[in-house]
């Protein structure tokens, strides 16, 4: 499983589990009743429905980048977000976002993903 210790090691963990057509990998990113809200403001909650999300997200392909921009921490919730960039790598266009994310940390100390939402709060 990928173990994420920092909220601003979220969004790149994820990026590098997208580039890796990982689906595993991504969906161990989340909280078990975790929320995905997708582009089109669709929520999509408890892992079964977050796979089935994130699996159509690979379907689209191209290469993620992401980087943090902030992380604010009480307790063991984080507010966090990030700028992330998808290259289709066909010669059309990147999409990019400001993702907002709330995380929150693991009796083991890693973090993951409580509200996942890639495209901030404009559809959200």
């Amino acid at each position: 499983m990928t173990s994420v210790q920092t909220p601003e090691d979220m969004s790149p963990a994820l990026a590098a589990a997208f580039n890796a057509r990982d689906l595993d990998a991504m969906a161990a990113l989340y909280e078990d009743e975790a929320v995905l809200i997708d582009e089109a403001g669709a929520k999509h909650q408890g892992i079964a429905a977050i796979k089935s999300a994130l699996k159509d997200m690979l379907e689209s392909g191209g290469v993620m980048t992401s980087s943090a921009r902030l992380a604010v921490i009480v307790g063991d919730i984080a507010l966090s977000g990030a700028d992330w960039w998808l290259d289709p790598g066909d010669g059309g266009e990147t999409l990019e976002g400001r993702s907002l994310e709330v995380l929150r940390r693991q009796s083991d100390g890693s973090w993951r993903y409580l509200i996942d939402c890639p495209s901030g709060f404009d559809k959200g």
